[in-house]
């Protein structure tokens, strides 16, 4: 399972590199045929089968899992389209013949179908259905994956699409707040990370003038807005340039980052209750492709900060 859920995410990258501008666009094909080609081995893996490493590309596979060679085999869909996609790889990598924007909409549909085609019929599983959250290490995150999944099936979207955007909050807190409390903050936090919903402009510009009002003999009321002004400008500006920074030290699409938080509902973490509450706009009703992107993104920033905390090697001493 953790294997054809890597083959998924690799699908999925493949597809968003296929999106990109023109020369970025073409290493979508080396993505799509190395998903492809995991595909396989693991296939062949677990059907038990052994084949020629030297016969081409196509007949080692088509040809060599196919039930009239191997007894207990498959017949593999979607052969001339992987077929295509094998050639324009090679012609890619090895003579420098770039893709065009025609032929990379013909192996992103053609690959598309191969694995939509053959998971049920190999794995007995839809390809769909491979749960991407398999591949996140972290136990907690795993959880609040696969609720959102729950309550976006039951129709909830509100809470699906929340507790996603909790689960974020969850590993960015956890990442760079602390190191488990053992060394204080992280490396790769930039400071304490500030509040997301911080004193408003008035109630600033009353802390000014509200504990003695003979300190404040000269602070005009004028003065004491401009301040407030200035300190929450500070403030503001403060706290997103260290969103940025963080989601950048972990090489994260900032934009991405900025349409998961369009897309996503408010987080409100109350005191008197152990459970978020969701809070979003009238109308608030993100599609299916949203949620997947969403769901995608945080995974995405799970396997980030899995691969951070795997190299924050202590020193030895400690």
């Amino acid at each position: 399972m953790k294997n054809l859920t890597f083959i998924r995410l690799l699908h999925r990258q493949s597809v968003e590199q296929s999106l990109l501008p023109e020369p970025l666009s073409f290493t979508s094909v080396l993505t799509f045929h190395d998903a492809v080609e995991l595909f396989l081995i693991v296939t062949a893996e677990h059907l038990g089968a052994v084949l020629k490493e030297r016969d081409p590309f196509i007949k080692r596979f088509f040809e060599g899992l196919h039930p009239s060679v191997f007894p207990g085999g498959v017949e593999l869909q979607g052969q001339y389209g992987i077929k295509r996609l094998n050639d324009l790889r090679n012609g890619f990598k090895h003579t420098a013949g770039f893709p065009g924007p025609a032929a990379i909409a013909d192996v992103k549909a053609d690959t598309l179908h191969f694995l939509e085609e053959n998971t049920p019929r190999v794995f007995g599983l839809v390809f769909d259905d491979i749960d991407l959250a398999e591949v996140v290490q972290h136990d907690a995150m795993r959880t609040h994956l696969r609720t959102a999944v729950r309550l976006h099936s039951e129709g909830d979207h509100l809470e699906a699409m929340g507790m996603l955007a909790f689960a974020f909050e969850e590993l960015m807190t956890e990442q760079f707040n602390d190191d488990g409390g053992t060394y204080g903050l992280s490396s790769y936090s930039f400071g304490p990370r500030l509040r997301q919903h911080g004193l408003s402009f008035r109630q600033v510009e009353a802390a000014w003038r509200q504990p003695d009002p003979a300190s404040c003999r000269g602070v005009t009321t004028r003065a004491a807005e401009s301040l407030a002004q200035e300190y929450t400008q500070m403030r503001d500006v403060t706290r997103a340039l260290q969103e940025g920074i963080r989601l950048m030290t972990l090489d994260v699409d900032f934009h991405q980052y900025q349409r998961f938080l369009t897309l996503t509902p408010v987080v409100s973490l109350m005191a008197n209750s152990a459970k978020p509450r969701f809070d979003a706009e009238p109308g608030y009703a993100p599609s299916q492709a949203e949620f997947e992107f969403c769901r995608q993104f945080v995974v995405t920033v799970a396997l980030r900060l899995g691969e951070v905390k795997a190299r924050a090697v202590p020193p030895s001493w400690r």
